[in-house]
């Protein structure tokens, strides 16, 4: 994030430069440029950043509204903070019905300032979002084309992921376990070193790693479990003991210097949006500080990957 909250607005009649101008002076982080007409307003939406969108709103000039609903239509997600001078419950009720993400009345000496004020609260949230949503996507890509087999369990020992070399190792599908209590799945684990294993890693909040014959399924896997406040994440292969590589080697030490850091990123990038959500935009620097550090185990992992010895 480049500090700057990028808000497009759009009016009616005269003067709409000055007001826009007048909305960007109560916040220096707002880069606020005007949009001569809706069509201009709707391609900069698809062609460019826009992370706020304000819009006046007058009936017999500009349907505020009717606008929104437009814009949903091209970007559901992007705030759009209604700034009107005929502001009654009527428009307010239908405003909240088309998703509006902020109300700001256009009256008082404090408008414009109220207003500078919900583009970057409504912002703020909107972008913290969109990082931890790529965070996510990032991590589920990590999972699916770098590391072994994953899946991961809450406190309960409910499966809350499975990727799909897990499934194919342990003859399941992630869409039957999910919600579905591990030690339901897998009976003949329990008394095992794997139930031992992962309620210690749990109970203790380190990570282990062990290798373990499981009968059923007449493998034997090395186990790296991950412990976080929420559950466990377990990352796991086939091997032949005997045999083992140091390629297997390798790869175990990729995924576990990808899985902890990039689980715990994820984790404080989640708290910090959650302490946006509350109003502490402070946070914003800790999400920005977690992108950084996935940025970091992304050159990491490329670097280890490409020098596995």
């Amino acid at each position: 994030m480049d500090g700057s909250v990028r808000v497009r607005y759009i009016g009616s009649g005269g003067g709409v430069r000055e007001r826009a101008d007048r909305a960007a002076s109560h916040r220096d982080t707002l880069s606020v440029s005007v949009a001569d007409t809706e069509s201009a307003l709707l391609d900069a939406l698809s062609e460019e950043r826009v992370d706020c969108v304000v819009s006046e709103h007058d009936p017999d000039a500009l349907d505020g509204i009717e606008l929104l609903s437009r814009v949903r239509d091209a970007d559901p997600a992007v705030p759009f903070v209604l700034f009107t001078a005929n502001g009654s419950e009527t428009v307010a009720s239908a405003a909240v019905d088309a998703g509006v993400t902020n109300y700001v009345p256009r009256s008082g000496d404090a408008a414009y300032a109220d207003l500078a004020d919900a583009c970057q609260s409504a912002a703020d949230q909107y972008l913290a979002e969109r990082d931890v949503a790529m965070l996510n996507d990032l991590a589920r890509n990590v999972y699916e084309r770098i590391t072994d087999a994953f899946f991961a369990v809450d406190r309960d020992w409910n499966f809350t992921y499975v990727n799909a070399e897990a499934e194919a190792l342990l003859d399941v599908r992630a869409e039957d376990v999910i919600g579905e209590n591990l030690w339901d799945a897998f009976e003949e684990a329990v008394g095992s070193s794997f139930y031992t294993e992962y309620h210690r890693a749990l109970a203790t909040q380190e990570a282990v790693t062990f290798t373990e014959y499981y009968e059923p399924l007449d493998e034997h896997f090395q186990v790296r479990a991950f412990p976080s406040e929420d559950g466990l994440s377990v990352h796991f292969h086939a091997i032949d003991p005997e045999t083992e590589s140091a390629e297997g080697s390798h790869l175990l030490e990729l995924t576990n210097v990808l899985s902890y850091d990039l689980v715990d990123s994820i984790e404080r990038a989640q708290t910090s949006l959650n302490d946006v959500r509350e109003g502490d935009r402070e946070a914003i620097d800790d999400v920005a500080a977690a992108l950084d550090r996935m940025d970091d185990l992304v050159n990491h992992s490329i670097t280890l990957a490409a020098n596995p010895d």
